[in-house]
Parts: structure tokens; C-alpha cells; sequence
């Protein structure tokens, strides 16, 4: 498979989560002492893999020449960022049930997906499953219009 300037933008992405996953990492604090290691040794060992093959993306994209970048945002990109937003920004007054289906039914237009059946048993199977897992599985009281 051909390396092409896709990479460019996954590898930047990445440094610049391995960046931040570093920083919120130091200073962490230096745990208990005695022979363990620091709290924050495995965060800084998972950012330096993230740094390296964001590195390595990164360099393999700037140097094979190939395609233009791809565009940011695309469309389906852009519609399933604004229903998630609109989602957690009122999640609270929203009942769960409602907002999830919702937002499943939402990313399977934006993805052009059209088939009926699909668009109704999916996200309301997804919901359902979702619901009962964190109600029923982990305890988790979701805001719900009862």
C-alpha cells in the first residue's frame, strides 16, 4: 500500500495528543515512595508510543509525495459533530432514551444510510442496549423524563 499525504494529518493529530496526555501527566504527583514506580510513569510511556507513531506518520506523510491533504471537515463529519454537541450541551434536560436514538438515527442519515429497517431498529436496538447496560449493568441513573 502506498503512503500518501493522508498520513500528514493523522500523525499531526497524534503528536499533538501524546502532547497533551504528556503535560496533563507530569505533574501528576510522585506517589508513594519507596521502590513503585510513579503514578504517572505509564501515561508517560503511552504518550511517548502515541508521540512516536504520530511521528512516524507524520514524517512518512511530508515526505511521499502524493495526493493533496484531504479536506478537515467533511459533511457526515460535521453533522455528527453538531448532534453530539447539541446532545451533551442539554444532556442533562434531555431524557436519555430520546437524545441517543436521536443522535444513532442522525449518524445513519448523515452516513447515507436509507434502508427503513435499518433506520428503525437500529438506533432504537442501540438505545435500548445502551439504557439497560448503564441502568441495569453499572448502576448509572441517566436523566430520563419519568
Amino acid at each position: 500500500m502506498a503512503m500518501t499525504n493522508d498520513n500528514t494529518i493523522p500523525g499531526a493529530v497524534l503528536l499533538g495528543l501524546a502532547g497533551a496526555v504528556a503535560w496533563m501527566s507530569v505533574d501528576m504527583g510522585s506517589g508513594a515512595a519507596g521502590a513503585t514506580l510513579a503514578p504517572n510513569f505509564f501515561p508517560l510511556v503511552c504518550a511517548a508510543g502515541i508521540a512516536l507513531c504520530g511521528a512516524a506518520l507524520l514524517a512518512r506523510g511530508l515526505t511521499v509525495g502524493g495526493k493533496p491533504l484531504p479536506a478537515l471537515v467533511d459533511r457526515r463529519f460535521a453533522v455528527v459533530a453538531v448532534l453530539l454537541g447539541v446532545y451533551f450541551w442539554w444532556f442533562a434536560q434531555i431524557d436519555f432514551r430520546v437524545g441517543a436514538f436521536v443522535v444513532a438515527l442522525g449518524t445513519l442519515l448523515a452516513f447515507g444510510i436509507r434502508r427503513p429497517l435499518l433506520l428503525a431498529l437500529y438506533p432504537a436496538g442501540l438505545t435500548a442496549v445502551l439504557y439497560l447496560a448503564f441502568t441495569e449493568g453499572f448502576g448509572v441513573v441517566l436523566p430520563s423524563w419519568n
